[in-house]
């Protein structure tokens, strides 16, 4: 096992274990947006301002779960005269007396006086005159009125992030529109004279500036407004006007680069300049260990180690539950809850937790399978290309093939 002093400290400080660091971010941040009513066709993925309640009783009459015949279960298995008919859409239903019976399809209104539904498999039908081929049970295919629940039963929470399913209940309570938060603002300034745009053919000492444009796209997914994205050089004027206007308009500011140890590390200074009171700078978590965090007001800020690696799993591990705690959002765990599989790769970390990016799969048994994915270290970027999770190791830990892991599952 290294010895290696930078797995210890940041700066000549004691790194913050990577719980107790995510922890301390999430627990002094509140919900920073307003509220406002949209149509429901438009809130996926927006969080709920109020609870969302059912209008009426669910179903509000008695229906059938089949398609058959209502009749009386005390009847037994005797002949009934048929009444009529009733359909999902049908308004009425005669009641059924000794001896009677209506037909009933699928989501239909049961009958007063019925309390049994025999399916269509099992009678037979002449005419007018139904033949029971089987002794009806009382309450058979029957959905009971309310079994759904009463008016009032609360189906989502306020601060629930909304899903395709639970759009469905929504509109099943008639709620449209819907009261959501607005999307917390963001920012992302990268940084560094080495980067040019993504768009560009670098020289063979610059580097594209994918890491913007995938930060970016990380809040933006994660339920952020993006309210601008820029580069700045490696001057401390243009990085403190920067960091500035970013403060103003955003909820978090995210920075990419700029706060190691090297000699043009200047955005730690920049911070304190601005008034940002910092909460941690450097966590026991590999890759991404220089990550700093602070706030001034209303807002947040996060500064991104630059290596492409480092600057993705801290945004996933840190930045995203607090743009969602933010936005309202209630359930947010912390750390990020972690899923169990089978790890298909051999892997250690030193002394610090770590994150790797990893390839998924299911085996016969249904068990998850977890790969590691081939890497050169945090600046390696071609590893994210494909990744669809963070396979994680405990600090010391070796892992081979066949090993159980845990891992962050990537949206």
């Amino acid at each position: 096992m290294s010895a290696d002093p930078r797995d210890h400290a940041h700066r000549g400080k004691e790194l913050l274990p990577y719980a107790e660091a995510v922890g301390r971010l999430l627990a002094t941040a509140e919900v920073a947006v307003d509220a406002a009513p949209i149509p429901l066709d438009r809130a996926l993925g927006r969080v709920l301002a109020q609870d969302v309640a059912m209008d009426r009783p669910e179903p509000p009459v008695r229906r059938s779960a089949m398609d058959g015949f209502a009749l009386r279960s005390a009847d037994g298995s005797q002949p009934r005269r048929i009444l009529g008919a009733v359909y999902a859409g049908s308004a009425e239903a005669p009641a059924v007396g000794a001896g009677e019976t209506v037909a009933v399809m699928t989501g239909g209104t049961v009958a007063d006086g019925a309390d049994a539904v025999v399916p269509v498999e099992r009678v037979r039908r002449e005419g007018e005159q139904l033949e029971v081929l089987e002794e009806p049970a009382a309450g058979q295919h029957v959905r009971a009125a309310g079994e759904m629940g009463d008016r009032g039963r609360v189906l989502l929470r306020a601060g629930h992030r909304l899903r395709v399913p639970d759009l469905a209940a929504v509109a099943g309570c008639g709620v449209d529109p819907v009261q959501v938060y607005q999307r917390p603002g963001f920012t992302v300034l990268s940084t560094g004279d080495e980067v040019v745009p993504w768009t560009e053919a670098p020289a063979p000492h610059q580097v594209r500036d994918s890491n913007r444009l995938a930060s970016v796209q990380q809040l933006a997914a994660g339920g952020g407004d993006c309210r601008g994205h820029h580069h700045l050089p490696d001057d401390p004027a243009a990085l403190e006007a920067g960091v500035a206007a970013a403060l103003e308009r955003s909820q978090l500011v995210v920075t990419i680069g700029g706060v190691s140890m090297g000699d043009k590390d200047h955005l730690p200074g920049v911070f304190e300049a601005l008034g940002v009171e910092r909460s941690f700078h450097g966590v026991s978590v590999q890759p991404g260990k220089p990550v700093w965090a602070g706030r001034r007001g209303g807002s947040f800020v996060l500064g991104l180690p630059g290596n492409p690696v480092s600057s993705f799993v801290i945004l996933e591990l840190f930045g995203l539950p607090l743009l969602q705690r933010l936005g309202g959002a209630e359930a947010v765990e912390a750390p990020r809850p972690l899923e169990a599989g089978v790890s298909q790769s051999s892997k250690r970390a030193r002394k610090r937790p770590r994150f790797l990016p990893a390839d998924l799969a299911t085996d016969a048994d249904g068990r998850t399978l977890v790969r590691a994915r081939p890497e050169a270290g945090s600046g390696d970027w071609t590893a994210m290309a494909g990744a669809e999770a963070l396979l994680f190791l405990e600090p010391g830990a070796q892992v081979d093939p066949g090993d159980p892991v845990r891992f962050l599952r990537l949206a």
